[in-house]
């Protein structure tokens, strides 16, 4: 289905001139919630003021401050989205690569995404204009949307789309639970007896863990209006294009809305950030509290583990970090003590070089992060076990990793600045601390 043909269906032609027309609407979107994270009410009169409060506390990228303000965000995304595209338009793996990783720093996401990002760094370009030209044809039929199995498409990857695909959001679950919770008052409005589904938007739980005390709600469902779970890939990268589609004509069809022409930040933009905020935590609205509230964590527990890939073969695993340390969907634990115990052998050793895995179970008087492990555990532990630990504190950014390099492991200092001693819990802390936020 082609563009117009979706946005010609008679339920979105409706929904679009709907929502135009109460785009500035004073209390039809006023939300509110405990946000977990700052530890404090959050209340919006409506979406316009939604997107002036907008918060996220990013680091800052290429150049550009740290901030938590939608300008401060904007300013680092275009420095994102101009050293993509000249990785991009001159063919380079490494800078698009370099690119890539920022932006799940700023985002939010390393956790799933830079060891995939890593095992395919070559042809990374490629893999990415592939994905672009199949989201920027306007065509949910398109190839790569309905046959190309290996689609990488998530949460991290639509913020990299988001910056080189042009009118293209981001769809993560913030976003997925606020534009779900609008189509729900637009039923209600039209007085819909079922969720149409050309408007069934997808959702996914928030980050967290399984035993949240106030875990986030991210479904929109109510009554009868039931909204499907997102996956992975082909089926969020289309349902990504549909609500940018929306999106994009919704402002077109206001163009005196508070979105559009106020601001140096595009529309789109400011209207993506207005459903991030609201989308943070849902009303419980199922039968009961005690059910949403299981359901909820039954989210949680399923979507606990993260996909994470092994360095040298690319080997895939799935991670959960916990206070006390890292746990592997296997039942392998490594806790905190040891792995502190294990990069501080590695800085005595090596100082601020970089090191080799040598992790083989029968070299384990080589140094390198093998024989460090096997000495961090009393010599009980298995060397090899390090090729899934190491990956993991790549992406809690504890260790560098250069590809192609004979010795591609360093720590990494800038994370660990005055401790005489590392200790890798405040990384776990923050890790932690943003599922609050996600």
């Amino acid at each position: 289905m082609l563009r117009n043909q979706y946005l010609g269906l008679a339920t979105v032609n409706d929904f679009v001139d709907w929502l135009a027309s109460n785009l500035g609407h004073p209390s039809m979107f006023a939300h509110s919630y405990y946000e977990r994270r700052r530890k404090t009410p959050v209340t919006f009169s409506d979406l316009s003021d939604a997107s002036v409060q907008y918060f996220w506390k990013h680091k800052g990228a290429l150049g550009t401050s740290a901030g938590t303000s939608l300008i401060s965000s904007h300013t680092a995304l275009e420095a994102l989205r101009d050293a993509l595209q000249k990785g991009i338009n001159t063919a380079n793996d490494t800078t698009t690569l370099d690119a890539s990783l920022q932006v799940m720093t700023w985002g939010g996401v390393r956790a799933g995404n830079v060891r995939w990002l890593v095992a395919n760094a070559e042809g990374l370009v490629r893999t990415l204009a592939s994905a672009i030209a199949a989201l920027a044809s306007g065509n949910l039929a398109h190839p790569a949307l309905t046959t190309d199995r290996e689609l990488r498409f998530n949460a991290g990857m639509t913020k990299v789309y988001s910056l080189l695909v042009n009118d293209f959001i981001i769809y993560d679950s913030r976003v997925a639970a606020a534009l779900g919770w609008i189509v729900v008052k637009y039923c209600q409005h039209r007085k819909l007896s079922v969720l149409p589904g050309e408007l069934a938007f997808p959702w996914a739980p928030a980050k967290g863990t399984a035993n949240a005390s106030l875990p986030k709600n991210r479904n929109p469902s109510q009554g009868n209006y039931h909204f499907p779970r997102l996956i992975a890939g082909q089926h969020h990268a289309a349902w990504n294009l549909r609500a940018s589609w929306i999106l994009s004509e919704v402002l077109a069809r206001a163009p005196g809305s508070h979105f559009n022409g106020i601001s140096p930040i595009p529309g789109l933009r400011c209207l993506e950030a207005a459903l991030f905020m609201i989308g943070y935590d849902l009303p419980l609205t199922r039968p009961s509290t005690t059910t949403a509230v299981a359901t909820a964590a039954a989210d949680c527990a399923e979507d606990d583990w993260t996909e994470c890939f092994t360095a040298a073969k690319g080997k895939r695993f799935h991670y959960r970090i916990e206070a006390g340390g890292i746990r592997l969907h296997d039942r392998r634990f490594y806790p905190i003590a040891i792995i502190n115990a294990m990069l501080n052998i590695l800085r005595d050793q090596f100082v601020d070089k970089p090191f080799p895995l040598a992790n083989s179970a029968t070299l384990k008087n080589r140094a390198g992060i093998g024989s460090a492990y096997f000495q961090a555990t009393e010599e009980k532990g298995n060397p090899p076990a390090t090729s899934a630990l190491v990956a993991v504190l790549h992406e809690l950014s504890a260790l560098n990793y250069q590809p192609g390099s004979r010795e591609p492991w360093s720590i990494n200092d800038s994370e660990f600045a005055g401790q005489v001693r590392i200790d890798v819990a405040p990384l776990f802390a923050r890790f932690l601390e943003l599922g609050e936020s996600l």
